[in-house]
């Protein structure tokens, strides 16, 4: 399974130096991916410029958006930035998009909230693997999300599915539920599974993980103290994770930081990488 960690940009702290260090130091310390996430409304570096800086520091690791929120944009200004960054990182962009969830994000943007699935649909027939020409770049596109909507969008259009950071026995079941319909729909070969893992390593930086995962998820109320208090923290946690997705065939799992911290890649690869 390929091991993968995510960028701190959406992290409180994480100004652009520490992004491009962070980008290097995990392509030196092995990871198959750097991963960012999408949010309009709450602070941090856009998603595709975060990626874009990443390129411009490394040259193996692959640049995956897990996951952009499509409908904040529209078809052909998001077709656009696609190519570009593909350009800028040949054979080593990966897109993973999903329509959005949170109604701020879409007043902000000035975009329809009620109407994002179609428009995201309209933009994955646009990019996916059943469009003339898709990006111009060949970019190999995975949705998210945790409905029969989904479902459909990744035989439809994509290569795979992409998991929310959810505990690994809410996700495994999704997964095989995409593949059952994968093969159903008679596609060939299999679909790309990857899931999202938040974690924080060290003493030194669990008040600020909690701080910040307790306001990324402020909007669910009480329940964010779950996500708090279901982060994986020490090595031991990390590594049951990564094994039970393993073992529920994922095929690659993004370790996204909770905390602007550097320390945060060495750590992460000492746990888990040769």
């Amino acid at each position: 399974m390929r091991i993968s960690i995510a960028l701190p940009n959406t992290v409180p702290g994480a100004d652009g130096r520490l992004l491009t260090e962070w980008a290097k130091r995990a392509e030196a310390r092995g990871f198959a991916s750097l991963a960012v996430t999408d949010r309009l409304v709450y602070p941090g570096h856009d998603p595709l410029l975060a990626l874009a800086a990443a390129a411009a520091v490394t040259s193996r690791t692959g640049l995956l958006t897990n996951v952009l929120i499509g409908p904040l944009r529209t078809a052909p200004v998001l077709a656009k930035s696609v190519a570009s960054l593909a350009s800028l990182a040949p054979g080593r962009l990966v897109l993973g998009m999903g329509p959005g969830v949170r109604e701020d994000d879409f007043e902000a943007a000035g975009r329809s909230f009620a109407g994002r699935r179609a428009a995201f649909e309209e933009q994955l027939r646009q990019l996916g693997r059943g469009a003339a020409g898709g990006t111009g770049a060949g970019v190999p596109v995975l949705v998210g999300g945790l409905s029969e909507a989904a479902v459909r969008r990744v035989v439809r259009w994509a290569d795979g599915w992409t998991a929310p950071g959810l505990e690994p026995e809410a996700i495994l079941p999704f997964a095989a539920r995409v593949r059952r319909a994968w093969s159903e729909a008679g596609r060939s070969g299999a679909p790309r599974i990857v899931a999202l893992a938040r974690f924080a390593l060290g003493e030194d930086v669990q008040r600020e993980s909690a701080a910040f995962v307790r306001d990324y998820f402020s909007v669910l109320g009480a329940q964010a103290e779950e996500f708090v208090a279901k982060t994986p923290r020490t090595p031991e946690e990390i590594r049951r994770t990564v094994e039970v997705l393993a073992g529920g065939g994922v095929d690659e799992v993004v370790l996204h930081p909770t905390a602007a911290a550097l320390s945060q890649v060495d750590r992460l690869a000492d746990v888990l990488l040769p």
